[in-house]
Formats: structure tokens, sequence, C-alpha cells
């Protein structure tokens, strides 16, 4: 029991510590959102040149191998 006249103020370090850790997660969101993307399109770009590279004729070239 709380004596009377006493004011109980609540205090909780996790409270403390959002202002330092909203900023972090969201660089930390940030940086893993241009990875992904950054990852996606090269592998549509890989995917574009090996096709290129696929349905390219021949035309009896004797310089290229395939």
């Amino acid at each position: 029991m709380i004596p009377v006249g006493e004011q109980l103020w609540a205090h909780h370090a996790a409270l403390l510590a959002i202002p330092a850790l909203v900023p972090a997660v969201v660089v930390v969101a940030v940086v893993l959102y241009i990875a992904r993307k950054d990852r996606r399109e090269e592998r549509e770009e890989r995917e574009i040149i090996e096709r290129a590279f696929d349905d390219e004729p021949t035309d009896g070239d004797p310089r290229k191998d395939s």
C-alpha cells in the first residue's frame, strides 16, 4: 500500500529507449528495402541478358562456338 499523500510515478526504461529505437528501426527497414529492391532488379537484369544470349542467332558465324 502507498502511504497517503505520496505519489507513485511509473518508470519504464523501455519508454525512454523508444526515441532511440524508432529511428534505428526505420533506418534498418529502409536499408533492407533498398537491398531487396536492388537484388530484385539485378536478378531481372541478369534474366534479360541471359534471354538475349539464348535467343541470339549464330547466323553461321564460325567464331561463335554455340
